[in-house]
């Protein structure tokens, strides 16, 4: 995949050093505007592996709720930017009586302008609010009521960076408010959702609706429940533990390619953070790596072994061999007719 540079990818996505926002879509026609060999299809796995670099290096941070879907590829839906430091940006100390909450660590700092605004404004709130006796609301919704601008928390560390934001310093608890779960899409497969049960989860719609279909044709069917997360967005899968009944595993089914295998490795880490045991759908896997394959960018040896380890140990050494050869085979090639007449549960 190329290598964007980034330096001149920030010139030209922000000449004047101003910073802001820039969507997703500006990301792309820069990109490919100084990269003209990146074929159109690969595009957006280029931006959102650009994304990713420039929130590594600290150039940007992304947004972390809105998505935006560009083929196979789900985006954040923009970038920050935080603007060049120019002299005018000295480091001040804040100069003003700080609450109590405040007071001890944030006095005497070094401020930029923008993390002297966000101080003050939460100065002001405590104030306001007696020390935060207020209910606690959602981060966009604090944030909006601090700064006007809802996105200033959904990086990480939030708007101000580290200087600010740690255990002693600023904190949502601090600020009554908290991050809340994207909700996840899902439908029971029975008419009476039982005591508990495992889940299917896939990414891709059409497979969404095949399963429950497939499912809901069954006596006793495996899952109590199919989800779906879109492509990268797997941050629903949080939701999971708030379902109308206890998960006690969830099993997935993801594209047999290098990023579809990615996904699913991230998926079902998220899962397990929430204390609910997550894996591949055995069965389901076992099917899909039997099926007429496309092609698609090779992937290394190293980085095949790396992906498959997370699959059955079945069908392995044939993930890996689709991998490095140049092949997929997405989950969409499990038709109804396929998954209709054949045992589904491990």
């Amino acid at each position: 995949m190329s290598s964007v540079n980034l330096t001149d990818l920030i010139v030209a996505l922000d000449p004047d050093g101003r910073g802001g926002r820039r969507h997703a879509d500006d990301l792309a026609a820069a990109i490919g505007a100084q990269n003209p060999g990146i074929e159109a299809s690969a595009l957006p796995e280029v931006v959102h592996d650009t994304i990713r670099r420039g929130e590594q290096e600290g150039l940007w941070s992304a947004s972390r709720t809105t998505t935006v879907r560009r083929g196979r590829t789900v985006l954040p839906k923009a970038i920050t930017l935080p603007g060049a430091t120019r002299p005018a940006d000295k480091l001040l100390t804040v100069g003003v009586p700080l609450r109590s909450e405040l007071a001890g660590w944030a006095a005497t700092l070094r401020l930029s302008a923008t993390q002297r605004q966000l101080l003050l404004a939460v100065n002001d709130w405590l104030r306001r609010t007696d020390g935060g006796k207020v209910p606690v609301v959602s981060v966009a919704e604090r944030a909006y009521e601090l700064l006007l601008d809802e996105k200033a928390f959904d990086a990480n560390p939030p708007r101000g960076g580290s200087t600010l934001w740690a255990p002693d310093r600023l904190t949502f608890e601090l600020l009554r408010c908290e991050r809340l779960p994207t909700p996840l899409v899902w439908e029971p497969v029975t008419s009476e959702i039982g005591q508990s049960g495992a889940v299917v989860c896939v990414e891709n719609h059409a497979t969404f609706r095949t399963l429950l279909r497939v499912l809901r044709a069954r006596a006793v069917p495996p899952w109590a429940a199919v989800a779906w997360v879109q492509g990268r967005n797997t941050a629903p899968l949080e939701s999971l533990t708030a379902l109308p009944f206890p998960v006690t595993r969830l099993d997935y089914l993801g594209d047999l390619d290098a990023a579809g295998l990615q996904i699913a490795i991230t998926a079902c880490a998220t899962v397990e953070r929430a204390g609910i045991p997550a894996g591949p759908a055995e069965r389901l896997w076992a099917m899909l790596v039997l099926r007429p394959p496309r092609p698609a960018r090779p992937t290394s040896e190293a980085k095949a072994r790396e992906l498959v380890a997370w699959l059955p140990a079945s069908v392995r050494d044939q993930a890996r061999a689709l991998l490095v050869t140049g092949q997929a085979i997405p989950q969409e090639a499990l038709r109804f007719d396929v998954l209709s007449d054949v045992p589904l549960a491990h």
